[in-house]
């Protein structure tokens, strides 16, 4: 078997460039062909699992494994190695594997039963869908062109093929000049594959042939649903956030993404009509009873070795060559007709929560430098990213540490086509047992949402210099400077840490003023920004300098995107981040909670409960439903009845009209046998407890920290409460509060009082004609980027009003 070579990112050479070009199908931009859709309410269910159970066996010797998975059906691990493995196996091996010494234990007695259970829950959501009209769209021809099609409801169920196609269908008709269409090949049973391309429309300079494409696909390995629905949804929001997210703006105006839904669409189509489980793609093994090749071991990148199989009726089948599967060479060559302008690929799959990075196709294997640390330091930040957002973990390592697999996608994307390639193992995480390929329509949402903050980090950080991050202020206090940090990420290259500057401009007309920011470390550069009158609009903006000599803006755009934020007034009665003892009080006379009570503490992370407080820097602290995660989901979340927290007493008496009190909660109620059965009364009262109104009863499972927002009564009796409780059987309930404050913004005085003192005198005067005299933006007071006898005119105005 001859050693593939160990690639810096490289790129084709023009010779094959041109063949590949010429193998792609002239119909590339053909209609695509009729997708059957199974009708889930009249199909028989699928009876190919009788006899079957599922078990997890713990492996301690390569031998082990080999003979385990001799015994097996199929493996539900996707690399199986030493450690817990997951088999599907015929009932009468389970003895078999006792003798083994692997400690078989049972995950799903029946899988025959358990997947009609799955059938019919598929079944009745199909009726609700009917019902509702949850899951339709509209026909093309219906479209509004322009309009938001993207549909988070859309993602709470699994999906068909045809109804994949249909949803990134109505996506291209929407926004025909964002999205594209690309029939790239041919399945073993002639179905069209599609690939759909998304990126920003043409401009000036900028045109989208021009700019690098990433690749992402999913579905290779037919049984795993989780992948395609993540995917889908990832191309959605690049579509639909492109509206309102700047961040998502820029990416599109200076990428193609090139998304595959559904790699394997014969085998996809066939775990819904026939077999759940099946893995590998339709191909039909001549001499063989057993159909089928890994598409993940067909890949021309140490073809034949290590995690693969010759017997096709190994569920790691190779194939009877590299690229013998028409979706294999079919990618492969849309994926070299790009040449120099692909510069990275994810193949996204499940299960097991890792973030696997090249190579991986025999044990031992070093990666050279720099890619191996730009691997370890992007799967890393991807990970904490993911954690961040969702409280999951998702393991990044090179994958040949979970297990040796030769003939893999991503591998072949690094050492063929050159460019940085993640494999990404989605939800559930590892040791799932019947969840793991199969998990409840439920585990959908979070994964996508989580791997979409995670697929925007690795775009930037495979097509940009530097990365620049900022999280914006939206106001200031007025007449102070008003310090501002700006990180820098290494991508492509890092930062001159000489050349990092700030331009600020009171008003929202006018040049800007540079200054250079200073290296705090850690890749942190510290600014100031201006000090303004109250009611003024600073505008900012960032550059950098790579060591490459690159330039860097953000917001992309400099100048024209420029941030802004208000200066105002900030008064703030009380603030409490929870890091002290500030008098709150646990329990009142009714509680009944026996476990999940209220207590200030570092919470540990579960699946319901956060893995840090809220406050920015260096808190640890927040008031949590027993901090403690316990040894398994349920052991310290709320039972037996509710359990209160009551605020110290707070004064908001004599604040500006728009006082607010502000606080961050985290609340969930969406796990255990019994979800969404319960709540979480929020109240407030201004006669130090002698009665209560409600301010909200929260159901909301966000999987975040919320920000919520009431006007502040002006009473010096105030107290706020949260009562948390767990009054339905089996369900898992955990809470959080952080983070509580009054505050009154606004402008209370004079915009003639020019020095802030809250006097109007000749001191204003001679500020103002100072300030007036160098066209300073605060004298042009009536915003209209000139200086003259109009802007006396307002401030004369302004300072006898009073």
């Amino acid at each position: 078997m001859p050693m593939p070579h160990l690639p810096t990112f490289h790129h084709v050479s023009p010779a094959l460039l041109v063949a590949s070009l010429a193998m792609i199908p002239s119909h590339s931009l053909a209609q695509n062909q009729q997708v059957e859709r199974i009708d889930l309410l009249t199909h028989p269910i699928p009876m190919a699992y009788e006899g079957q159970m599922v078990v997890s066996v713990r492996i301690t010797s390569e031998q082990q494994l080999t003979q385990a998975l001799d015994l097996a059906v199929s493996s539900w691990t996707e690399r199986p190695g030493l450690g817990k493995v997951d088999l599907q196996i015929n009932a009468d091996q389970f003895d078999e594997l006792v003798k083994l010494g692997v400690n078989p234990i049972v995950e799903i007695a029946d899988l025959q039963t358990h997947n009609q259970n799955r059938w019919e829950a598929l079944v009745q959501r199909e009726q609700l869908d009917i019902i509702n009209q949850s899951g339709a769209f509209k026909p093309q021809g219906q479209i509004q062109r322009g309009a938001s099609t993207h549909d988070e409801n859309w993602f709470t169920n699994y999906k068909q093929l045809a109804d994949i196609y249909a949803y990134m269908d109505t996506q291209l008709a929407a926004h025909p000049d964002m999205v594209s269409k690309m029939d790239f090949g041919d399945t073993y049973e002639s179905r069209d594959m599609f690939a759909y391309t998304i990126t920003a429309p043409d401009e000036v300079g900028n045109l989208s042939v021009d700019r690098p494409i990433i690749i992402w696909n999913g579905g290779q390995h037919a049984r795993e649903w989780v992948s395609p629905m993540t995917v889908t949804y990832i191309a959605s929001k690049l579509i639909n956030d492109s509206f309102t997210d700047p961040e998502v703006a820029q990416l599109l105006s200076e990428i193609r993404f090139v998304i595959i839904p559904v790699l394997n669409p014969d085998g996809y189509l066939y775990s819904w009509s026939s077999e759940r489980y099946w893995r590998k793609n339709r191909r039909d093994n001549a001499g063989s009873s057993f159909d089928g090749v890994d598409l993940n071991r067909n890949w021309d990148i140490a073809f034949g070795g290590d995690g693969t199989s010759t017997d096709p009726s190994s569920d790691v089948y190779h194939g009877t060559a590299a690229f013998s599967e028409p979706e294999t060479a079919a990618l492969s060559t849309l994926a070299l007709s790009f040449g120099d302008d692909l510069v990275a690929h994810i193949d996204y799959h499940t299960y097991s929560q890792l973030i696997l990075w090249p190579l991986g196709y025999e044990l031992g294997l070093v990666t050279p430098e720099p890619d191996r640390s730009f691997f370890q330091s992007l799967s890393g930040d991807m990970s904490d990213l993911i954690q961040s957002q969702s409280g999951a973990f998702y393991d990044p390592i090179q994958s040949w540490e979970l297990y040796a697999a030769a003939g893999t996608c991503s591998d072949w994307f690094y050492d063929g086509a050159g460019v940085p390639s993640f494999t990404i193992e989605l939800r559930p995480e590892a040791g799932a047992g019947f969840g793991g390929f199969d998990p409840p329509a439920s585990v959908i949402l979070p994964t996508a949402q989580e791997n979409w903050e995670a697929a925007k980090l690795f775009a930037h950080r495979t097509t940009q210099e530097i990365l620049l991050s900022h999280e914006p202020i939206e106001i200031v206090n007025a007449n102070t400077p008003t310090p501002v940090m700006l990180t820098s990420t290494p991508s492509l290259s890092d930062v001159d840490p000489s050349m990092v500057s700030l331009y600020t401009r009171i008003g929202e007309t006018g040049s800007f003023t540079q200054s250079s920011m200073t290296d705090s470390g850690s890749s942190q550069f510290s600014g100031l920004l201006p000090g303004a009158p109250c009611g003024q609009m600073i505008e900012y903006y960032f550059s950098a300098v790579s060591l490459s000599g690159v330039t860097v803006e953000f917001p992309a755009g400099g100048a024209s995107s420029a941030l802004s934020v208000l200066s105002q007034e900030i008064t703030i009665a009380f603030e409490d981040d929870m890091e002290s003892s500030t008098g709150w009080i646990v329990g009142q006379p009714s509680d009944s909670a026996t476990t999940g009570v209220w207590e200030r503490a570092d919470p540990q992370s579960t699946a319901a409960q956060p893995e840090n407080d809220h406050t920015p820097g260096s808190g640890t602290l927040c008031w949590i439903t027993d901090g403690a995660s316990g040894g398994s989901l349920g052991a310290n979340d709320i039972d037996g009845g509710a359990t209160t927290l009551t605020s110290p007493l707070l004064d908001a008496s004599g604040l500006p009209d728009g006082a607010e009190l502000i606080y961050w909660r985290w609340y969930s109620n969406d796990t255990g046998a019994s979800p969404n059965e319960d709540s979480m009364l929020v109240q407030i009262s201004t006669n130090d407890g002698g009665s209560w109104s409600t301010l909200e009863t929260v159901t909301e499972n966000a999987g975040v920290w919320v920000e919520k927002r009431f006007p502040a009564p002006d009473s010096d009796q105030i107290r706020v409460r949260f009562i948390a409780s767990d009054l339905g059987s089996g369900s898992i309930v955990e809470a959080g509060v952080d983070d509580l404050r009054i505050e009154a913004v606004g402008c209370s005085g004079n915009s003639a009082d020019i020095n802030g003192d809250g006097s109007l005198n000749f001191l204003d005067v001679s500020q103002f004609l100072s300030l007036f005299g160098v066209q300073d933006p605060i004298a042009d007071f009536n915003n209209d980027g000139q200086w003259n006898f109009l802007d006396v005119s307002a401030f004369l105005a302004a300072f006898a009003a009073g």
